[in-house]
Formats: C-alpha cells, sequence, structure tokens
C-alpha cells in the first residue's frame, strides 16, 4: 500500500470511529445539540438584544449567531479530540501510536471526526436562527460552511496541546477544555463586542485563537455592508494568518509533546 493511501486510510478509520462513537447514544447527543443552540442563541443572546443591543447600529442578533456558530464547532472539536487521553483506558491510544501510520494523520482523523459530527450542532444553528427570524444571505451561509474546516482545525490544534500538557490527568484535560472555551466565548467576542476592549481584557480578547476565527467570519459576511467598521477587528487576511499560525504552532508542538509523553509511560 502506498504511503499516502495508508495515511488517509488511517484518518479515514479513526475519524469514522470518532462519528460512530457520537451517533451511538444519538439521543443524548441530539438533545445536546438541540438545546446548545436554544441556550445559548435564543435565550442568552436575546436577552442580551431585548436589553442590551437598543444603541447598537447593527442587527445583534445575527452578530450573536456569527461568533456562536464559531465557538460551538471550536468546542465540539476540542471535546472530540481530547478523548484521546480517555481512549488511554481502553488502551487505544498506544495501540494506535504504535501503529505504521504518521502521528499527524492520528490527530487529523480526530479533528475531521470531530469536524463531521460537529455539523448536526450548526445545522441546530440554522434551525434556531430560522425560528427567530435571524436573516442568513446564501453566500453568509456558503462563506459559514467554506470556514467550518478552518474553525475545526484550529479547534481541534489547540485541544491537542492541551491534552499534552495535562495527559496524565483525564478529568484535568477536561476541566481544561471547559475553562480555555469558555474564556475563549466570552472574551473573544463571540456574543459579547470586545471592540473597545482594553486594557487587561484588551489584551486578553487578542490573545485567544478564537477571537480571530470570529472576526475573519464576520469579515467575510459584513464585507461591504455599513456595519463592517463597527463589527470588524482587522482585514480577513490578517485574521487569516493569525489563525494559521497559532494552528500550527498548536498542532506541531501538541502531537509532539502527546507522542513523547504516551513514548515514556
Amino acid at each position: 500500500m502506498m504511503p499516502l493511501q495508508r495515511e488517509l486510510n488511517a484518518i479515514t478509520v479513526i475519524a469514522a470511529r470518532e462519528i460512530v462513537r457520537a451517533f451511538r447514544d444519538w439521543m443524548p447527543y441530539l438533545a445536546y445539540s438541540a438545546f446548545s443552540p436554544v441556550l445559548f442563541l435564543y435565550v442568552l443572546g436575546g436577552t442580551i438584544a431585548q436589553n442590551l443591543s437598543g444603541g447598537l447600529s447593527y442587527n445583534y442578533l445575527q452578530f450573536a449567531l456569527l461568533g456562536l456558530i464559531v465557538g460551538s464547532l471550536y468546542m465540539s472539536t476540542m471535546s472530540s479530540v481530547t478523548s484521546l487521553v480517555q481512549d488511554r483506558e481502553n488502551d487505544f491510544t498506544q495501540e494506535i501510536f504504535v501503529a505504521p501510520i504518521s502521528r499527524y494523520s492520528i490527530i487529523l482523523g480526530k479533528i475531521v471526526g470531530g469536524t463531521v459530527t460537529s455539523l448536526l450542532q450548526l445545522f441546530m444553528f440554522f434551525v434556531v436562527a430560522l425560528v427567530m427570524k435571524i436573516s442568513l444571505a446564501p453566500l453568509a451561509i456558503a462563506f459559514i460552511l467554506l470556514l467550518v474546516p478552518v474553525i475545526c482545525f484550529s479547534g481541534g490544534a489547540l485541544s491537542v496541546l492541551i491534552a499534552s500538557i495535562f495527559s496524565n490527568s483525564p478529568k484535568g484535560v477536561d476541566q481544561m477544555v471547559i475553562l480555555i472555551s469558555f474564556g475563549q466565548m466570552f472574551l473573544s467576542g463571540a456574543f459579547i463586542p470586545v471592540s473597545n476592549s482594553s486594557g487587561v481584557l484588551g489584551i486578553l480578547a487578542r490573545a485567544m485563537p478564537m477571537t480571530y476565527l470570529v472576526d475573519l467570519l464576520r469579515g467575510l459576511v459584513y464585507q461591504g455592508s455599513p456595519a463592517y467598521s463597527h463589527i470588524v477587528l482587522y482585514n480577513p487576511l490578517i485574521d487569516l494568518a493569525i489563525v494559521a499560525a497559532f494552528s500550527a504552532v498548536f498542532f506541531v508542538v501538541g502531537t509532539f509533546l502527546f507522542v513523547r509523553g504516551e513514548r515514556n509511560r
């Protein structure tokens, strides 16, 4: 078998395993996928829109929808990749890491699987947005779908770095994923504008990888509109470059550290 074909087969098999695991308990997974958009967009977003968005020059709910889509995809992929630590309990992690395939293919398989399973949550966001009458042009939907792999890869790259640092504690990994995910949701501008953040909050907002993913999507969707200058922080090309740099460093360093940690066990 050609090396490239072997790596592609490995990615496919590992991704398929993640998909099967997610849909095996389909009722809890479906309930969570439906509950998350309702909680964040309808309850939280709707409350902010009704009470605090009166002075904004743009539609807050559309603003929040784009940010929450990014956050949801990001968090979903992070949870999928960090299952590597949980898989250690049944020795699956060590078995795949001694297989004659690239370690990067293993991580990519996890990310691809997490990307596919997160699409259900994305669909639910579209349904809730339709019920709430939040307008999304076909071009905006196309931009969202185009950026799904970028968002999920970025989240997966960060999660493998977290898993490599806290690899000896599955509980610690889960706690750090939740802490970092929600920290980014609040500080990245996903549903609270951060264009005027300064001081420590401004520094934290610009240190978050999710900030640039959220800004990238909004930059594409709002380009050419009057709201662009009020919402978008940076040129989309700058956002894309920063996202690529963050993702590459997290992916390479995280994979290296995780594999080294498995070899030393």
